[in-house]
């Protein structure tokens, strides 16, 4: 009886160890990352990219406020969380007390954007204009479009513009940025506020169809009163746009399946994907091109 179970353990330790090697490869097994909802056009495409290059690899993505997924990442109920902030005091003592380093891989510049029904007269705005319609103080009839309560995009602008309290702000909460667009189309009286990879990919169809359907309001910063920006690549390379944030990743394992993907969203080819989707990549890659001069026809 004693060899049976012996042997009983011996197999499952055995399948524990296979089991951990096959997800410990980059190029297949399983891992699950949760994103910031309004980073999904960008986290999309670097997988589909990851999965173009490695098919056996099943990247499960789920999208949801960026607070939850640091939640989640940090009690090691998902891989990789896909933010855009870096991890607070506390979500990093998680990482001293485990002695694992706190490595944030930072992928790409993104813009928050703000946005307008085309009929609106809101074509422009300054940041002084737009923290007076957050405390309560202008355009009091205008609605400020959220995709969630508990939105990135609406604790970014907070911080941005300094502002701590918004009972008198005239805020609604929507169904993620997508459900921002649609509310804006139909809405003359207010603006939105989304993630600027919806909109910044002017090969994509989709994102063609949400930038045509509404307006991206320019933005003026305090320093040059008189010049707009909206959340371009020229201008987020510029570092003109004033309402610039970083997409970052995190992970509390650094091995497998997991660091490989980070890896590559932060290398040349993700780093590709990045500029392709019309954000600013966080790394410069340079590229090689080279001209062989021979003539038309010669033989190889």
């Amino acid at each position: 009886m004693k060899k049976i179970i012996i042997v009983l353990i011996g197999a499952i330790t055995l399948w524990q160890c296979s089991s951990q090697e096959k997800q410990d490869l980059p190029n297949e097994g399983e891992i699950t990352i949760a994103a910031d909802e309004s980073l999904q056009p960008i986290v999309d495409a670097e997988i589909m990219a990851y999965n173009a290059h490695y098919p056996k690899a099943k990247l499960n993505v789920i999208y949801m406020p960026e607070q939850r997924a640091m939640s989640l990442m940090i009690n090691d109920s998902v891989n990789i969380a896909i933010v855009t902030r870096e991890a607070t005091a506390g979500e990093q003592s998680v990482y001293t007390s485990n002695n694992i380093p706190y490595l944030p891989a930072k992928m790409a510049l993104d813009g928050v954007a703000i946005i307008s029904n085309l009929e609106s007269s809101i074509k422009k705005l300054s940041i002084a204009d737009l923290k007076a319609m957050f405390e309560g103080k202008q355009n009091t009839d205008i609605k400020l479009v959220f995709d969630n309560s508990s939105s990135s995009n609406l604790n970014y602008m907070m911080g941005k513009l300094g502002i701590s309290d918004i009972k008198k702000a005239n805020i609604f909460a929507a169904d993620g940025n997508k459900d921002v667009i649609e509310y804006i189309k139909k809405n003359k009286n207010a603006i939105g506020v989304i993630g600027g990879n919806w909109i910044s990919d002017i090969d994509d169809s989709k994102s063609q169809n949400f930038i045509n359907s509404v307006h991206v309001v320019g933005i003026s910063d305090v320093k040059t009163p008189n010049d707009y920006y909206t959340p371009t690549t020229a201008s987020l390379k510029a570092r003109k746009y004033p309402f610039e944030r970083r997409v970052i990743l995190h992970t509390k394992k650094g091995y497998g399946l997991t660091s490989a993907f980070i890896r590559f969203c932060c290398a040349y080819v993700g780093q590709l994907v990045v500029e392709k989707s019309g954000l600013l990549p966080y790394y410069v890659y340079e590229r090689e091109i080279i001209i062989e001069k021979k003539p038309i026809g010669s033989v190889q």
